[in-house]
C-alpha cells in the first residue's frame, strides 16, 4: 500500500506521514503496526485538528480508527511526536500510553505548569547572553503552544529492556537513547525484520538536536554520542526515521553523525581561540552566532530556530568543559543576575 501519507514498510507496518508546523520540516512520520484485534501507534504528531484528521483518514484507509488503537509509545517529550497522544488515549480508556521514565519524570514535575516551565528556560537562555529583544520573540514562540499545550500522562512508564508485542507477529524492544531527550527511546525488532524505529535520535541526513537546558543536566552530548554506540550493536536492517525517508546502513549513519559532532566540538574550540575579540571568554550566544547551521546562516534564522541553536551550542561546551578543554566562568552582571560564559583552558588576558 503506498498513498499520499501511507507508506507500508513491511505487511502490517506502515509509516503514515502527519503536517506539523516546524518551518525545517514540515511533517513527522508516525509508524502504526497491526496484527489481527491488536495494534501500536509509534508517535502521535502535532496536537492540531489538521494532524488528527490527517492521522484519522490514513487509519480509516489501513482498516482501523484512532478509538481502536491499542498501545501508543511516545518516542520523547517533544510536541511533534506526543502531541495527539491525550486525545488518542481518551477515545479507548484501555489503551496503554508508553513512555520512558526520564521523560515522564519531566511531565510530572515540570510539563504541569508549563508558563513556569518556559519563564526558567528562558531564564537560563539569558544567563547565556540571548539579548532581551530575542528572548521576548522566544517566550512568544513558546506562549503560541500554551493555545493547545496537552502534556501526555503515561500509564506505563519503561526504563528499557521490556518488549513491546503486538499480538503474535511484532515484539518490540524498548531501547533507551537519551541525548535528544534524556528519555528519548528507539523501538528494535530483534526477530525476523530488524527493523529499528529510530525516531528522531538518528536521521539520514540530519543531524538531530542535542540540547543542554535547565531540565537535562549532565551531560547531553556525551550520552547521546553512548547511544550511537548502543543502536550501532544492533544489527538493524531497516531504520524508520520520524523524518526524512527510510533507510538502511545505520552504522554509516553513526560514524557520519560522530564525525559531524567531532567537527563541531572542533568549530566551537575555534571560535573562542578566533573570534573573541580580545576577550578571555564568550557567552553561548556569542559563540553559537559564529557557527555554521543547518537551517541557514545565524542572522536568517528565527526565534524558535536560534533558541535550538543556542541550546546546542551549550551541549557542545559543556561536553569540552568535561573533557577539560574549556572552563566555564559564573558571574554577575551589574544588574545583580547571573552571567555565564565561556573560555578556552589556560586562555590569559
Amino acid at each position: 500500500m503506498k498513498s499520499e501519507t501511507i507508506t507500508e514498510v513491511k505487511s502490517g507496518l506502515y509509516q503514515i506521514r502527519l503536517p506539523i508546523p516546524i518551518r525545517s520540516l514540515g511533517y513527522v512520520f508516525v509508524y502504526f503496526a497491526k496484527n489481527g484485534d491488536h495494534s501500536l501507534l509509534i508517535d502521535t504528531g502535532w496536537p492540531s485538528e489538521e494532524c488528527f484528521n490527517t492521522l484519522k483518514e490514513s487509519l480509516s484507509e489501513i482498516g482501523s480508527q484512532p478509538n481502536q488503537i491499542e498501545q501508543i509509545v511516545v518516542s520523547h517529550l517533544h510536541p511533534d511526536h506526543f502531541g495527539l497522544a491525550e486525545q488518542i488515549k481518551e477515545m479507548n480508556r484501555d489503551s496503554k500510553l508508553i513512555m520512558h521514565q526520564a521523560d515522564a519524570s519531566l511531565i510530572l514535575d515540570r510539563y504541569g505548569d508549563y508558563r513556569g516551565f518556559t519563564k526558567e528556560l528562558h531564564d537560563w537562555l539569558a544567563e547565556h547572553g540571548a539579548p532581551s529583544d530575542e528572548l521576548k520573540a522566544m517566550i512568544e514562540a513558546s506562549s503560541e503552544m500554551l493555545n493547545f499545550f496537552r502534556p501526555p500522562k503515561p500509564n506505563l512508564i519503561v526504563s528499557g529492556g521490556e518488549s513491546v508485542k503486538v499480538g503474535e507477529e511484532w515484539s518490540f524492544e524498548v531501547v533507551p537513547t537519551p541525548g535528544h531527550t534524556i528519555g528519548t527511546v528507539s523501538l528494535y525488532d530483534r526477530n525476523g525484520s530488524k527493523i529499528l524505529f529510530s525516531g528522531d535520535h538518528i536521521l539520514p541526513t540530519i543531524t538531530p538536536n542535542v540540547s543542554l537546558g535547565p531540565f537535562y543536566r549532565g551531560d547531553p552530548l556525551d550520552d547521546y554520542l553512548d547511544s550511537l554506540d548502543t543502536v550501532d550493536r544492533l544489527d538493524a536492517e531497516t531504520v524508520l526515521p520520524s523524518h526524512e525517508y527510510i533507510f538502511s546502513d545505520l552504522h554509516k549513519r553513526v560514524q557520519e553523525i560522530k564525525n559531524h559532532h567531532r567537527e563541531r566540538l572542533n568549530e566551537c574550540l575555534s571560535v573562542l581561540e578566533n573570534y573573541n575579540q580580545g576577550k578571555v571568554s564568550m557567552s553561548g550566544y556569542q559563540i553559537a552566532s559564529k557557527l555554521h547551521w543547518y537551517s541557514g546562516m545565524w542572522e536568517k534564522l528565527g526565534a524558535w530556530e536560534r533558541r535550538a541553536a543556542l541550546m546546542e551550542t551549550l551541549a557542545h561546551l559543556e561536553y569540552l568543559k568535561r573533557k577539560g578543554k574549556v572552563t566555564e566562568i559564573s558571574e554577575l552582571n551589574e544588574d545583580g543576575k547571573p552571567r555565564v560564559e565561556y573560555a578556552l583552558v589556560g586562555a590569559s588576558c
